[in-house]
Order: structure tokens, then C-alpha cells, then sequence
């Protein structure tokens, strides 16, 4: 027997505020098991860890920074996301979402080579 992951999802964002109930009993009668949640910035741990614990069981917290979030700021965004790994390693089941996404912008390349470097020292200090 196999089970179903969903290994990334963003039901979190406010976009799914009206129906996310709706959403995850779908997933549910679908025979998704568990669902893994990678915040997109620093803005969304708050919501993404929310929805973990109202769905506590099936859903599960990532932390990260998105590629395309980015910037010339990166450096104190990933401070504040690493202290709060530091402060609640144990809420979070990975890093992620993390990469890089030269897709729609190159400006930041180098930075995002930076931050993905970074984050992966995280997963492995950590063993995530």
C-alpha cells in the first residue's frame, strides 16, 4: 500500500480563507494522507503555521525563503527565519520552499545562489 503526499502546498494563503475546509476534505476523500507546507516569506509563517495547527496531523510547516522573495535584503529576512528555526526547530519538518527560480527575474541571481546555500547549511545542521 502507498500513501499520498502532497509535498507542496500553499493553502495557507488567503486565497483559500472562503473554502480551505472544503479543500483539505477533498484532499482527504482523495486519499491524501498528509500535506506539506512551505511558508513563501517571512510575511507567511504566521498563516502557514495557523493552518498546521488547525490541521494538525495532516498538514506540516516547511520553513524557507522563496527564491523569487529574494532581494537585496535577503540576508536579515533569512536572520529572522533562522532565529525562529532556532526558537521552534521542532514545529518544522523541513526547509523549504527553497531554490532558485531564475524564471521571471535574474536580477537577484547571485543572492539566490547565496540564500539556497544557506538554507541547505540549515537543513543539514539541523537534519531536515
Amino acid at each position: 500500500m502507498y500513501k499520498i503526499i502532497d509535498t507542496h502546498s500553499h493553502l495557507f494563503v488567503e486565497e483559500f480563507d472562503v473554502d480551505r475546509s472544503e479543500v483539505m476534505q477533498r484532499a482527504r476523500e482523495v486519499g491524501v494522507q498528509h500535506v506539506l507546507m512551505p511558508n513563501i516569506d517571512l510575511a507567511s509563517v504566521a498563516p502557514m503555521l495557523q493552518v498546521c495547527q488547525e490541521y494538525r496531523g495532516f498538514c506540516y510547516p516547511m520553513l524557507g525563503l522563496h527564491p523569487t522573495e529574494v532581494g537585496a535584503d535577503y540576508p536579515v529576512v533569512l536572520s529572522k527565519l533562522k532565529a525562529l528555526l532556532d526558537k521552534q526547530l521542532q514545529t518544522f519538518l523541513a526547509i523549504g520552499e527553497v531554490g532558485l527560480d531564475l524564471y521571471w527575474d535574474k536580477t537577484y541571481k547571485d543572492e539566490q545562489i547565496a540564500a539556497l546555500e544557506e538554507q541547505i547549511a540549515w537543513a543539514l545542521e539541523y537534519d531536515l
